[in-house]
């Protein structure tokens, strides 16, 4: 009952879902700063959804029926430099998407410091097998810090969300024996930093 506990949390906190809710937090937040018409909040969460979530969802399964990758898993980590290498594209491409929006930089950012820790992750990947669920639920925790320590932005519950979940899924990922204790503390810590210091520095 627990492995089936969690992979449900693996699933539904699946570190390609991660730019998604990140903007969806931010748009239903009732601050001013991030006030849009409803329509334009739709459009950019479809447009990142398809580029951070739809296209790496049909390139993997791709790559495993070309044998580029063993199972869809990935359970060694030198599987996962090509399904990294092209989900990357995407991801840069909505950064530039976001930075030409008339929108809040943090926004963009957000995406950009998305898309560098994939990179790390990419680099990492050669000689390790670092949790990209940590990675992704640790870029949360670091869009939220980043917002929080902003005098107009309240967004402290968000924060404080976002870690209690990052304990379920470092339960989930240790249960399921995908990744040892090291894989997915440094996950966490390698996404917290990259987004929160992208936000904060480049802001």
């Amino acid at each position: 009952m627990s492995k089936y506990i969690a992979h449900t949390i693996s699933v539904l906190l699946h570190p390609m879902l991660m730019p998604s809710y990140g903007l969806l937090a931010i748009f239903v937040t009732n601050n001013s700063m991030f006030i849009l018409p409803y329509d334009a909040k739709r459009i950019i969460l479809v447009i990142v959804a398809i580029n951070t979530l739809a296209l790496p969802l049909l390139i993997i399964p791709l790559f495993n029926r070309m044998g580029i990758i063993k199972s869809i898993q990935m359970h060694e980590h030198r599987e996962r430099i090509i399904p990294i290498a092209f989900t990357l594209v995407p991801y840069i491409f909505s950064f530039y998407f976001l930075k030409r929006l008339p929108i809040l930089s943090e926004v963009s950012l957000f995406m950009l410091g998305a898309s560098i820790t994939l990179a790390i992750a990419l680099v990492v990947s050669i000689w390790w097998k670092i949790s990209l669920h940590m990675i992704g639920i640790g870029g949360l925790v670091g869009l939220f810090f980043a917002l929080s320590t902003r005098i107009y932005f309240e967004i402290t519950t968000y924060l404080i969300a976002a870690v209690a979940i990052a304990g379920f899924v470092a339960w989930a990922r240790l249960r399921l024996n995908t990744h040892n204790p090291p894989q997915v503390y440094v996950g966490f810590i390698l996404g917290w930093i990259s987004v929160a210091s992208t936000i904060l520095l480049l802001s």
